[in-house]
C-alpha cells in the first residue's frame, strides 16, 4: 500500500494514491481550481445520493408538532413571536429570557445561541405563526446542504485517486471512498434523529454548518493563499458560534486539520486559525453584554437543570465517564435513543463501578491513539481528536450542561467516528487488492447504513409531538423523575383536561387512576421535584371532587408540605374546602392538620410564607368550628 507525498499545499500536487486506503491521514490536497469547475459535475451522483438520503429518512417530519424546547424558542418566547421586529432583542439579551420574561440563570453560564432563535423569528414573518410544516422543512433542507458540504469537506482530506483507463469494476470501488461512506453514515446515524426532527435541534445543525464552513476556508486559504478565505472563515464561523457556543471547540479543530492534512508551515497553521480566534472573542465580547458575565461561577441546585449537585468530585466524575461510555456505545449500537437522560434514568456511580473504569480506560485509549499518531498524521489520531474535542465541551467535565448527557450533545462529535469507521471500512476493502474483503467491507458498510436508516425511521415517528415523545421516553427512560412527570402531564393535557362537560365520575377516576402512579413515581426518585408536587396537588383536588374524602387529600396536600415546597393551589383549595366544609368532624380535621403544618414550617422553615397562610386557614377553621354539627 503506497504512502502519500507530502506536497505543501501552494504546489497543489496531482494526487496519485486512493484517499479511500491510506496508511495515514493524507497530506495533499487537490488543485483548488479542478475541484472548483467540476464539483457538482464529476460528484452529481454521490451528491443525488446523500441528498435523497438525508430527505428522505426526515421529510416526514413536516407533518409533526412543536416538541420539548419549541415552546421555549418558538411558541411561548416573546421575542420569537414579534417576527422580524423581535430580533434585535433575541441579540440584546439571554435565549431564556424571552421565553421566562427575565434572566434567571437556571443553568450554570447561562445560554446565549441567537442566531437559530433569529431564523423562527424569520419564519414567524415570512410564514405566520405557527407554522410548524416551515420550521420541519427548512430544518430537513439544511440537513441536506450538511450533507453536500460535509461531503465538499472530506474530499479535501481525502482526495480521490484518479480514475481514468480503469474498468467498471474498479469505478464503483473508487465510488466507496472515505468521504461518500463518512457523510452517509453521518447523514443516517440514529443519533443525530433529534436534531432533525425537533426544530430547536436548527441550533445544533447551523453551529456544524457554520464549522464546516470554516474548515472548508481554511483549505482555500492554504491552496490559494488569499486573503478573502481567511475573512470568509470568519464570517461562516460566526454562523455556527452565534447558533451555539459548542462551536468554540473549532478552535482546536482547524489548526488539527491543517496539522492532518496539509504540510502547512506554523505560520499558516497559526494564519488560519485566527478567524476562529477573532470570532471567538467576537462572540463573547456579544455574550458578555448580553449576559452581564462569562461564567457566574454560581452553583445551580435544582438537580433538574444540574443532576451533579450534592454530589462529590469522585461521584461526579465517574458518573461523567459513565455517560461517555454511553456515548461511545451508542454510536456503534443505537438503542435504546430516548431524549430524557435526567434524573435518575442514569444513576450516580462511583469508581468502584467498572462501567466508569472502563470508560476511563477507553478515553485514555484514544487519548493515547491521538498521541501515537500525531507524527504520522494517521486518520486514527484525527478521528480520535476530532471526537475529544467537540465532546469536551459537552462532556460536563468542565462545566454543566444541564442534564447527564444528550444524544444531540454528540452530533458534532459523531463525525469523528463516522470518518474511523469508514476508513476502517475502505482500508479493508483495498488491502492487498483481495475481492473477498472487498465484499467483506461493502457488506458491513452496507448493514451499517441500511441499519442506521432503518432505526432512524423508526425514531423519527417519537418525535411527532409532546405526547409521542413522552410515550417514548416512559418506555426507555423509567427511572427518570421528569419522563414519569411529563408522561401523566401527557395524558392530563390530551385525555382529562378534553372530556366532555357531561363525563361521569367514573370516566374522570379512571383517568386520575391512569396518571396517579406515573407522578407517584416521579416523586418517588425526586420528592422535591416541583412539577410533579404541582401536578399532585392539582390531581388530590380533582379526586376530593369526586369522592369528598378529606383523609386523602389531606395526606397529599401533607406531602407537599413536607418536600418545603410553596405550592399555591394548596393553599387555595384549602380556603375553598374551608368555606365548604358542613360538618364538626371535617372542621376538626382541617384544624388539626393546619396545626400541624404549622409546627412543621416553624420547626424546618421559619422563614417561609406558609406560616401565614396556614395561620389564616387554621383563623377562618376555628372562627365556622362553632357552627358546624
Amino acid at each position: 500500500m503506497s504512502k502519500n507525498k507530502k506536497n505543501t499545499p501552494s504546489t497543489q500536487p496531482k494526487v496519485k494514491t486512493s484517499a479511500s486506503q491510506p496508511t495515514k491521514a493524507s497530506t495533499t490536497t487537490p488543485s483548488i481550481r479542478a475541484v472548483k469547475s467540476a464539483f457538482f459535475k464529476e460528484n452529481a451522483l454521490v451528491l443525488a445520493i446523500l441528498s435523497v438520503l438525508a430527505f428522505a429518512l426526515y421529510i416526514s417530519t413536516v407533518r409533526f408538532d412543536y416538541a420539548l424546547d419549541d415552546t421555549m424558542v418558538i411558541t411561548g418566547n416573546k421575542f420569537t413571536q414579534r417576527g422580524f421586529d423581535g430580533i434585535g432583542d433575541i441579540f440584546r439579551y439571554e435565549s431564556f429570557r424571552g421565553y421566562l420574561g427575565e434572566q434567571k440563570n437556571l443553568l450554570e453560564g447561562d445560554r446565549y445561541r441567537p442566531l437559530s432563535i433569529a431564523t423562527f423569528a424569520a419564519e414567524v414573518s415570512l410564514f405566520g405563526k405557527g407554522n410548524k410544516a416551515a420550521g420541519h422543512f427548512i430544518n430537513v433542507l439544511l440537513y441536506v446542504l450538511t450533507a453536500i458540504l460535509l461531503y465538499r469537506v472530506l474530499l479535501f482530506m481525502f482526495p480521490p485517486k484518479n480514475t481514468e483507463g480503469v474498468n467498471d469494476e474498479s469505478k464503483l470501488a473508487q465510488f466507496f471512498t472515505i468521504p461518500t461512506l463518512a457523510t452517509a453514515l453521518f447523514i443516517a446515524h440514529p443519533l443525530h434523529t433529534e436534531v432533525v426532527a425537533n426544530i430547536k435541534g436548527r441550533d445544533e445543525i447551523l453551529a456544524l454548518l457554520g464549522e464546516l464552513g470554516a474548515i472548508y476556508f481554511t483549505f482555500k486559504y492554504l491552496n490559494e493563499k488569499s486573503s478573502k478565505y481567511l475573512f470568509a472563515s470568519f464570517s461562516t464561523f460566526l454562523v455556527g458560534i452565534f447558533s451555539k457556543e459548542s462551536a468554540i471547540t473549532f478552535l482546536a479543530v482547524v489548526p488539527l486539520t491543517a496539522h492532518f492534512f496539509t504540510k502547512a508551515s506554523m505560520g499558516d497553521k497559526l494564519k488560519v486559525t485566527l478567524p476562529v480566534i477573532a470570532g471567538t472573542l467576537f462572540y463573547l465580547m456579544m455574550r458578555i453584554n448580553a449576559i452581564g458575565y462569562l461564567l457566574d461561577g454560581k452553583e445551580v441546585t435544582d438537580l433538574m437543570n444540574n443532576p451533579f449537585y450534592g454530589m462529590s468530585l469522585g461521584e461526579r466524575l465517574a458518573t461523567v465517564f459513565y455517560t461517555l461510555l454511553l456515548y461511545l456505545k451508542l454510536h456503534i449500537f443505537p438503542h435504546p435513543l430516548t431524549h430524557d437522560y435526567y434524573p435518575f434514568h442514569i444513576p450516580k456511580m462511583t469508581w468502584s463501578d467498572w462501567q466508569s473504569l472502563l470508560s476511563l480506560a477507553l478515553h485514555i485509549g484514544l487519548v493515547a491513539v491521538i498521541l501515537r499518531g500525531w507524527q504520522k498524521r494517521t486518520v486514527w489520531a484525527y478521528a480520535a481528536a476530532f471526537y475529544l474535542a467537540t465532546l469536551s465541551i459537552v462532556s460536563n467535565i468542565f462545566v454543566s450542561v444541564g442534564t447527564f448527557m444528550n444524544e444531540r450533545f454528540v452530533y458534532h462529535a459523531s463525525l469523528g467516528f463516522c470518518i474511523a469507521v469508514a476508513y476502517l471500512l475502505t482500508a479493508v476493502l483495498d488491502k492487498n487488492n483481495e475481492k473477498g474483503l472487498k465484499i467483506v467491507g461493502l457488506g458491513i458498510a452496507s448493514l451499517l447504513l441500511i441499519g442506521f436508516s432503518v432505526k432512524t425511521l423508526m425514531r423519527v415517528p417519537d418525535w411527532y409531538s409532546g405526547a409521542t415523545l413522552n410515550a417514548s421516553a416512559i418506555r426507555y427512560s423509567p427511572n427518570s423523575a421528569r419522563a414519569n412527570c411529563f408522561y401523566a402531564i401527557s395524558i392530563w393535557e390530551d385525555k382529562y383536561l378534553k372530556l366532555p362537560a357531561n363525563a361521569t365520575d367514573a370516566q374522570k377516576k379512571a383517568l386520575l387512576d391512569e396518571m396517579k402512579p406515573y407522578f407517584d413515581r416521579s416523586l418517588e426518585i425526586l420528592p422535591k421535584y416541583s412539577a410533579a408536587l404541582k401536578m399532585t396537588a392539582g390531581m388530590a383536588g380533582e379526586y376530593h371532587k369526586i369522592d369528598n374524602n378529606l383523609d386523602n387529600l389531606l395526606k397529599e396536600f401533607d406531602r407537599i408540605n413536607r418536600a418545603g415546597v410553596y405550592e399555591p393551589f394548596v393553599i387555595q383549595y384549602l380556603t375553598y374546602v374551608n368555606g365548604k366544609t358542613g360538618t364538626r368532624i371535617e372542621g376538626e380535621k382541617l384544624k388539626a392538620f393546619y396545626s400541624s403544618s404549622l409546627d412543621f414550617f416553624k420547626q424546618n422553615y421559619s422563614n417561609s410564607v406558609l406560616l401565614t397562610e396556614y395561620q389564616k386557614l387554621l383563623d377562618g377553621i376555628n372562627a365556622r368550628l362553632p357552627s358546624l354539627n
